[in-house]
């Protein structure tokens, strides 16, 4: 059975792939922020899948607490072949006009939790010669349509990709983003034309998936992220094309 970390699993995005997973019958560690979420999102598992589950509480975001932590639950789960850093997504220009200083302080403190805990889990993939980092992010495009949009979390952190995939390439890992398309938020939930028309301008009566329905997206890496490192595949609607 494969085995997986996940951090953050307490934001909307993090649940569904959480659920994701362990649909797939992956075995996976999620971490949240307190004990409350822990035991409620275990709670609500069905029996079958509780056990495939474990949760943690995060450590303080320090090197050695950190490295600590995912290797003792790869040591656990007797092995580490994928590791996804999961990220509430937040309205970066809100936050950055509400109070820049601490915008800037924010967004430097995200950041080198995505390098510490990617850099531990790689340590341990890396003595193995196997396994995949993926850091899933919303496309920025998606301001526009009223989505929380962080780019300056994803210029960093798709640099940190680039950067992180070469020095993990001799040992084959691989280290990739997942960018997501739009979704159906709460305030989209009742169908009608109304809700569809602000994304008119991707498609001819667009389609809108429930965020359930996006984190299916990661079985594109899941199955053939090991032929690629390094890059920022899309999924979804909603996204510019690059040609």
């Amino acid at each position: 059975m494969k085995t997986a970390f996940l951090h953050h699993a307490e934001s909307a995005l993090g649940t569904a792939i959480a659920l994701y997973l362990l649909q797939r019958g992956i075995r996976v560690a999620a971490s949240f922020q307190t004990p409350e979420q822990a035991e409620q999102f275990k709670a609500e598992l069905p029996p079958p899948l509780q056990e495939q589950c474990q949760t943690i509480v995060a450590p303080d975001v320090q090197m050695k607490a950190v490295e600590s932590a995912i290797a003792g639950i790869a040591e656990q789960m007797q092995g580490l072949d994928l590791y996804i850093h999961g990220h509430d997504w937040v309205d970066e220009l809100e936050a950055q006009q509400h109070d820049p200083a601490e915008f800037a302080l924010k967004s430097y403190s995200l950041l080198s939790e995505l390098f510490l805990y990617s850099r531990a889990a790689g340590s341990v993939m890396a003595r193995k010669q196997r396994g995949q980092i993926i850091v899933p992010m919303l496309a920025d495009s998606l301001h526009y349509d009223g989505f929380p949009t962080s780019p300056v979390y994803n210029q960093g952190a798709l640099a940190f990709v680039k950067s992180f995939a070469k020095e993990l390439s001799p040992f084959r890992v691989s280290v990739n983003a997942l960018t997501f398309g739009y979704f159906r938020r709460e305030k989209q939930a009742a169908a009608g034309r109304s809700n569809r028309k602000p994304f008119d301008i991707y498609a001819l009566k667009p389609p809108l998936p429930e965020l359930e329905e996006l984190a299916h997206g990661l079985g594109l890496l899941l199955d053939y992220g090991h032929g690629m490192s390094g890059q920022n595949t899309t999924w979804g609607y909603g996204i510019q094309s690059v040609l």
